[in-house]
């Protein structure tokens, strides 16, 4: 669908030039829900509320490092059933186990086989079976050399097999290598038929880059997606599967992979890059899933003591954009802009990632404002947010915050 509604216009000022936002040229498409990875050491029971208030639509499970370090069990499973549940059982991504060290541990295409035994007697609906987590590692960061991509193809076509001889109708997914690269794009040229929903992560900075060069790294978003697209398409990089739809997920991401530092994680900016990202995806028809929903050191949208950090206001914001996306474009870079439709409301989310303090003041034909809420790490951090906003124009976009604006069809 083509947008033909009149103009939205939003005066930004103050401190800078007056910035007019538009409806985009593009396609509109239904927006789904943000996902998160989940674990079993999260207790979720002890946040439920904020929890279910974040509306996810995908879980990963059983996130991390930890589906390469434990065998996939049923009491494992069992307690994932628990908070699957607890949380409105949305759309589940189950990760096998894949590497061991010297052998130590249940890898084999039978223990995948179950694990899909196991999850179908537990009423576990399991969406995607992923093999793997970050196979591009483990040569380097736990010292087994023979991790080829090779090996992981045939890996990956003995579990899927074994899967299938369980359930036919079961999907399998992969890589979910830790970025994507050279040997993300070796297994689709070797193996890309074996996958129905290709996934990678994505960590663009360790925490140290300048707050400018962090915040750019946001077009690593459209421009990993629009990449896999470009191969997929190629019969000589995809010879395997040509003709087949590619479906894409992002099954871990955050602004820093550097679980010990706060800087870029779980601080403003690490927040605000969360949000656009998952925005961004869902927009591109991709399917993410943050990493965490909670408690991995400064990886988690509630600390390890479940309280909220800013991240977690701001995807909360996020998460009420449904419906239908309605593309807009601004010309300040410093505001990021997302906008949906459904039935007499229209949505727009602001995330100013600046230091500035803009008033902004909305004009749409046939649009009536309603109201205004605000997120910001300051209210955040005292336990008051959002905080709504006088809708007495002009409206005031904080400093790195995410800002919702509602608008109800004019009579």
């Amino acid at each position: 669908m083509r947008w033909t509604l009149p103009l939205l216009t939003l005066a930004l000022t103050g401190g800078a030039a007056a910035v007019t936002v538009t409806p985009a040229p593009g396609e509109s498409r239904p927006l789904g829900g943000p996902g998160f990875n989940l674990g079993n050491w999260m207790p979720v029971v002890e946040a439920l509320p904020e929890l279910r208030a974040l509306r996810p639509a995908l879980l990963r499970w059983p996130g991390g490092n930890i589906g390469d370090e434990n065998d996939l069990t049923r009491a494992a499973l069992q307690t994932l059933k628990t908070n699957w549940t607890l949380l409105g059982e949305p759309d589940l991504i189950v990760q096998t186990r894949v590497f061991t060290r010297g052998g130590v541990g249940r890898a084999s295409p039978e223990d995948a086989a179950q694990a899909v035994r196991d999850a179908r007697e537990l009423g576990l609906r399991v969406a995607y079976w992923e093999i793997g987590n970050e196979p591009d590692l483990y040569a380097t960061n736990r010292g087994d050399p023979g991790w080829t991509p090779a090996k992981y193809c045939a890996t990956v076509r003995a579990q899927r097999a074994a899967i299938l001889a369980v359930d036919p109708q079961a999907r399998v997914a992969g890589p979910a290598t830790s970025n994507p690269g050279a040997f993300l794009d070796e297994v689709l040229r070797e193996c890309a038929d074996a996958f129905d929903l290709v996934t990678y992560h994505l960590y663009p900075t360790g925490g140290g880059a300048t707050d400018e060069a962090a915040l750019a790294s946001i077009e690593r978003v459209t421009g990993s997606v629009a990449h896999l697209r470009e191969l997929w398409a190629d019969p000589a990089t995809n010879p395997t599967a040509q003709g087949r739809p590619l479906h894409l997920a992002v099954t871990e991401f955050a602004l820093s992979w550097r679980t010990d530092r706060a800087r870029h994680l779980s601080d403003a900016l690490g927040g605000l890059w969360a949000t656009e990202a998952t925005l961004r995806f869902l927009e591109a028809g991709v399917r993410p899933a943050y990493f965490a929903l909670m408690g991995v050191g400064n990886h988690g949208l509630l600390d390890d003591a479940a309280f909220p950090r800013f991240g977690y206001g701001a995807l909360r914001e996020a998460a009420q954009l449904r419906g239908q996306s309605f593309p807009v474009i601004g010309d300040d870079p410093r505001v990021w802009l997302h906008a949906a439709t459904d039935g007499d409301r229209l949505t727009l989310l602001a995330l100013n990632t600046g230091a500035a303090t803009l008033p902004l003041t909305p004009q749409l034909d046939g649009w009536q404002l309603i109201g205004a809420k605000t997120v910001t790490p300051a209210g955040v951090d005292a336990g008051t947010f959002p905080t709504a906003l006088n809708i007495i124009l002009p409206l005031t976009l904080a400093p790195q915050s995410v800002t919702r604006v509602v608008f109800r069809r004019a009579p």
